[in-house]
């Protein structure tokens, strides 16, 4: 009785240990490889620069002269057919300033989204009324649904009467970088009832995302480790019963 008993209880153990490895690592995993862009989330600007997974695009400005006005246009598109995606954006510090003077502040930026202008101010992303690089307040670019596309327009300045070309004696340098993130979203049902065929097409779909196939790895384990568990109980009690049998044929 006792050595089924500690067999049943060591069997349980590894059982309970391998499972919730399991459950562990796949989350760990899914954590460290979650990219602050899917690869369906598409963002780049006419120049064929485009934001890799990690969502940070470089503003990069050197030998800028007083008077100057450039621009920037920067194509947004989310590729997935039915995956909505939340996307944000902040500005962070400048990660370099060199010259006799701070381009950071001394360039006007005006950015403009979908036609309305949504900041302006210093290229550095803090003005009297915005601060871009507040990561916990970031820029709401809006929901993309599939196949949807967003242009942001940038048009940067130097104030030719402000500055003049004493300011330039040194070479001015500033780079800066800008964080995109995409966030899965859900999107309001509008539709009302669904048709039944779209439904249980959609239950048995395989997962999209690695965020999907991390929660189905997590439900499996669990089913797995309660089969298991269930098991071991009924070996348990399947050995209880033959010994009592044994025991009153033996009477």
């Amino acid at each position: 009785m006792r050595r089924i008993q500690s067999k049943l209880k060591r069997n349980l153990i590894i059982g309970l240990f391998v499972c919730l490895n399991l459950l562990i690592i796949p989350q760990f995993a899914a954590a460290d490889s979650s990219p602050n862009l899917p690869s369906g989330m598409i963002v780049g600007d006419e120049q064929g620069v485009k934001v890799k997974s990690d969502g940070d695009y470089l503003i990069d400005v050197r030998d800028v002269q007083p008077g100057k006005k450039w621009s920037k246009k920067i194509t947004i598109f989310n590729m997935e057919e039915d995956i909505p995606y939340q996307l944000t954006m902040h500005i962070s510090p400048p990660i370099l300033v060199e010259g006799s003077l701070d381009l950071s502040k001394a360039i006007q930026m005006v950015l403009t989204y979908e036609g309305k202008k949504i900041y302006e101010g210093p290229l550095s992303g803090v003005s009297s009324s915005l601060d871009l690089q507040n990561e916990l307040t970031p820029l709401n670019l809006g929901v993309f649904k599939g196949g949807d596309a967003r242009m942001l327009e940038v048009s940067l300045e130097l104030d030719g009467k402000k500055y003049t070309n004493k300011d330039f004696l040194k070479k001015n340098v500033v780079e800066n970088i800008w964080h995109f993130k995409a966030v899965k979203s859900v999107l309001p049902d509008t539709k009302g009832s669904e048709d039944p065929q779209n439904t249980s097409k959609r239950l048995f779909r395989l997962p999209q995302t690695g965020e999907e196939w991390r929660d189905a790895i997590i439900f499996s384990c669990i089913g797995l480790f309660l089969l298991l568990v269930a098991l071991l109980i009924w070996k348990y009690r399947v050995g209880e019963n033959n010994k009592e049998k044994n025991n009153q044929s033996k009477k």
